[in-house]
């Protein structure tokens, strides 16, 4: 959203900081508005409507990119080489193999225990729909791995190039999407292409918000003040999401933006270390309750720790150097968590089957 209302604005407003202040702020404040007056029924709705708009957007760049850009791809890849980049290029270097391993891996674990996707879960119609929604959700990676296409398709693009060197590099990486949306798209395609981007951010962010909402209504408000109405925990729901998220702008404006993916990343360690609780407690009761909670709380603590220990690529990163390579510490913490539960486990039933012979 930020980083649309940026290459719209950057026309208008001359100074560079200043446009990104302000989008964001303007950002917020529809978040802020939509989420109040629309709740959950208006996030599903325009879910579809964004999901179209995306891949009209994602689609569209990639039919105009051999037209726009003298050579496509291949000259991307090739001014891409020139720039050196430590990742590499076409493939990834020895080094950070398993890095994106590590990467992927504790992501994808991590992405239906975030409460925002529970939500949604809970708040399906039946079942099957439930199921049906859930086997499509990988058809969301084609467009990622476009969109990831896309950091290397923009170097090719000299004018994409010159709109991105006006911000600092902590910032350019929101801004590639728009900003070749509008250098190689007609006006009115790339007018549908930003707003496909803007409303993908707006709905997965309204559903958090109101995620976050009903977490502090059901298990804060409500067991103080148990004669609250329904009404009443709708209200406050509405209002919890409206503070958060302005908490949120004032924390945006605090902490610099290199470490947006770093707390990103760092919620993924500590959601983590819910998977044996929450997944596998669908699959067996057979785990021993307090092997689950030493296990997370102990995966919990591990995580933290690695990821603000010091002697790491950064003062604070969710990386740890493990055997030269840099491991995700979501998986370290919950190898951790498991092995804890596992054994535990095993010994509380060898306990109890003792205690019956």
């Amino acid at each position: 959203m930020q980083a649309v209302l940026t290459i719209m604005l950057l026309g208008i407003v001359k100074n560079v900081k200043l446009v990104s202040d302000i989008a964001l702020t303007i950002s917020f404040i529809i978040l802020a508005a939509f989420t109040y007056t629309s709740g959950l029924g208006g996030a599903t709705l325009t879910a579809v409507f964004k999901d179209a708009l995306v891949f009209l957007g994602v689609i569209a760049i990639l039919a105009a990119a051999p037209f726009a850009i003298p050579g496509g791809f291949a000259t991307a890849f090739k001014a891409a080489s020139l720039k050196a980049l430590p990742t590499g290029v076409s493939t990834l270097k020895d080094p950070f193999f398993i890095t994106y391993t590590t990467l992927w891996v504790g992501s994808s674990l991590a992405l239906y225990l975030y409460p925002h996707s529970i939500n949604g879960a809970l708040s399906a119609e039946s079942d099957r729909k439930l199921a049906m929604s859930t086997a499509l959700l990988p058809i969301y990676g084609i467009a990622l791995a476009l969109l990831a296409m896309y950091g290397i398709l923009i170097y090719g693009s000299s004018e994409a190039m010159n709109i991105l060197s006006l911000f600092p590099p902590s910032s350019r990486g929101i801004l590639v999407i728009p900003t070749l949306a509008v250098t190689t798209l007609p006006e009115w395609l790339a007018a549908l292409a930003l707003l496909g981007v803007f409303v993908g951010g707006l709905v997965p962010a309204a559903i958090m918000a109101m995620a976050q909402a009903n977490l502090l209504v059901r298990n804060i408000i409500k067991p103080l003040y148990p004669r609250i109405t329904p009404q009443g925990e709708t209200r406050a729901a509405k209002w919890a999401s409206v503070i958060f998220k302005f908490l949120a702008l004032g924390f945006v404006f605090i902490v610099p933006a290199t470490y947006a993916i770093w707390l990103q990343l760092l919620g993924g360690i500590i959601i983590t270390q819910t998977l044996p609780s929450v997944f596998l407690g669908l699959v067996t009761d057979r785990l021993d309750k307090y092997s689950l909670m030493v296990g997370w709380a102990v995966g919990l603590g591990l995580g933290v720790y690695l990821f603000v220990t010091p002697h790491k690529p950064a003062a604070m990163s969710p990386l740890y150097p493990i055997a030269g390579h840099l491991v995700y510490i979501a998986v370290i913490a919950l190898a951790i968590n498991l092995l804890i539960v596992l054994i535990g486990t095993g010994i509380a039933m060898a306990i109890r089957g003792g205690g019956r012979t």
